[in-house]
């Protein structure tokens, strides 16, 4: 499996930042099809057929560890890319 891996600080409140991963989330829906939940106030999870994920956050950081499957090793840098540039226009 390919790893991504990213963190971030942040600042700001819990329930905006919230929000803000559950619109990031149903945006990405209509371009990748995937399954998403809040495990906890601090954990969500998301999966689809060959890659899996989990954002972790607390009051001032954020972190997405994104596992790659085979299907999707050869696009690594592309989704790793996009990702983080989503992240740094939205959480930062």
């Amino acid at each position: 499996m390919a790893n991504i891996f990213i963190q971030r600080k942040h600042q700001l409140p819990t329930k905006e930042l919230k929000s803000k991963i559950d619109s990031i989330m149903v945006d990405l829906q209509s371009e990748v099809e995937f399954q998403s939940q809040w495990e906890s106030e601090q954990e969500f999870s998301f999966r689809r057929k060959g890659a899996k994920g989990r954002i972790e956050i607390d009051d001032s950081n954020f972190s997405l560890n994104l596992n790659l499957g085979i299907m999707f090793r050869a696009l690594k840098g592309q989704i790793e890319k996009r990702i983080i540039g989503v992240v740094d226009q939205y959480i930062i």
